[in-house]
């Protein structure tokens, strides 16, 4: 039970923080492109839309904290150690980061009249908060979890160069790009969602605005879910052996999850490529809304699984504390794999190394 619970949250949790990593991008999106069309009525919707982003930074937020809490008490002891591994003062920077962004989409909102005749630097804070919570949480939370799967660094303290051998070893870089994708299907189906919104007002001023929301919505929410399965098949090279074959196979949950998803992501195209045509109404889209739900949630339930199968026990010793060498070494484990996520991460992925 506790497991289908923190499923569920988690599902809602990734569902609002993908929306508050990719919205901010939208509303700038919205707001330049009503100004060069001269349809104030996009920029209404790009404010609309940076108020649901503000919201579904802090309800994310507060979910994630809400599971943090449920793992605790559960006695989650993989995870909890997994987390207490990641250097301090990366944890409170993390923090530090969220209200940076939680911040900069106040101060974008607010100042959105004010700043009309300074349309750049109104725009620069919506992309800082964008930018800021893309670079940095899919790619902490990660390593978060890599970590709790591998024996050799979880109850260990990560010194900062093990850390950033981690945000590029290709399990992290494959799951980080997941994310990014997710984001983009998230904040299009949003936004088609306020698109039909204004198109069921019945309002003849609204109605071009209202079409041109769903069709660009769809259009970016297609490309995301065409672009996850190349996505999804580098994730599934870059993880353990062991953890490839539960998925294609080995376990009969997650297989059967896994294929769960795989056709409602199918039928997540069919509707998509429809409603970038034109057909989508109110019905049609929540409808829509309601199937990449459901396709969150097995995706997760799939990897939580992976996660419980794949985790090391918060009691068995390491066999030594991580060294910036020997997380590089757990990150090449096989030969033929290895060369090939290699090339994929440092040739697209080098410059998060650079990351504090």
């Amino acid at each position: 039970m506790l497991e289908f619970v923190l499923a569920l949250l988690l599902s809602v949790h990734l569902l609002a923080v993908d929306l508050a990593m990719m919205g901010p991008l939208a509303c700038v999106w919205l707001e330049w492109r009503g100004a060069r069309s001269r349809q104030p009525g996009l920029a209404d919707v790009g404010r609309r839309l940076a108020v649901l982003t503000i919201w579904a930074l802090v309800g994310g937020s507060a979910l994630g904290m809400l599971m943090l809490l449920l793992r605790y008490q559960a006695g989650d002891g993989s995870y909890i150690s997994a987390l207490a591994s990641i250097p301090r003062n990366r944890l409170w920077f993390g923090l530090v980061e969220l209200l940076f962004s939680l911040i900069c989409l106040c101060v974008y909102l607010a100042a959105w009249n004010r700043l009309k005749n300074h349309r750049l630097w109104h725009r620069l804070f919506a992309v800082a908060a964008a930018t800021n919570l893309l670079m940095h949480f899919p790619a902490l939370f990660s390593v978060v979890s890599v970590v709790g799967t591998r024996p050799g660094l979880v109850g260990q303290t990560i010194d900062r160069d093990a850390y950033r051998r981690l945000l590029i070893d290709p399990e992290v870089l494959s799951r980080v790009a997941h994310v990014w994708l997710a984001a983009a299907a998230v904040t299009g189906v949003v936004l088609m969602a306020l698109g039909a919104r204004i198109i069921a007002r019945g309002e003849e001023s609204g109605a071009a605005v209202g079409r041109q929301c769903v069709t660009q919505g769809a259009l970016a929410a297609l490309a995301a879910t065409v672009m996850q399965f190349p996505a999804g098949i580098w994730v599934a090279l870059a993880m353990p052996e062991d953890s490839r074959q539960r998925l294609l196979g080995g376990d009969w949950l997650v297989t059967g999850c896994f294929a769960a998803s795989l056709l409602l992501a199918l039928l997540l195209m069919h509707m998509l490529s429809a409603a970038a045509q034109g057909d989508a109404g109110q019905p049609r889209v929540r409808r829509l809304a309601g199937v990449l739900t459901l396709l969150t949630f097995l995706m997760v339930g799939t990897r939580l699984r992976l996660n419980e199968l794949a985790s090391v026990p918060a009691g068995r010793p390491a066999a030594a504390a991580p060294s910036g060498g020997a997380v590089l070494a757990s990150t090449t484990r096989s030969a033929s794999i290895g060369g090939l996520n290699e090339v994929l991460s440092r040739s697209s992925m080098e410059w998060l190394i650079q990351c504090p």
